[in-house]
């Protein structure tokens, strides 16, 4: 149950992302807009949401973090790579 409301709300976050800058880091519009969208789910923490963003710019290049965005936005699974990354992220922020 946790893991599936931890990839629930990474998902829903991740889906308002988006954006085209190349640069090696998120980009600052990039963290807000998916801390505010994570910040909409039920029961989602603004220190949640951060925790979650945080880890994924240590274990996600930005590259791949739009790659699982862009699937997520045309309700795809994202590669089986970003996903254990996704679930990582989340699931250890909500532990």
């Amino acid at each position: 149950m946790r893991s599936a409301l931890a990839l629930a709300l990474v998902a829903v976050a991740l889906g308002a992302c988006g954006g085209d800058d190349e640069a090696k880091g998120y980009p600052d519009e990039a963290v807000a807009s998916f801390v505010s969208e994570c910040r909409k789910q039920p029961n989602a923490t603004e220190a949640a949401c951060r925790c979650v963003i945080e880890r994924l710019q240590v274990s996600m290049p930005y590259d791949e973090f739009e790659r699982a965005d862009a699937a997520l936005r045309g309700n795809l699974q994202p590669e089986e790579a970003s996903l254990r990354k996704l679930q990582t992220a989340a699931e250890g922020c909500l532990a």
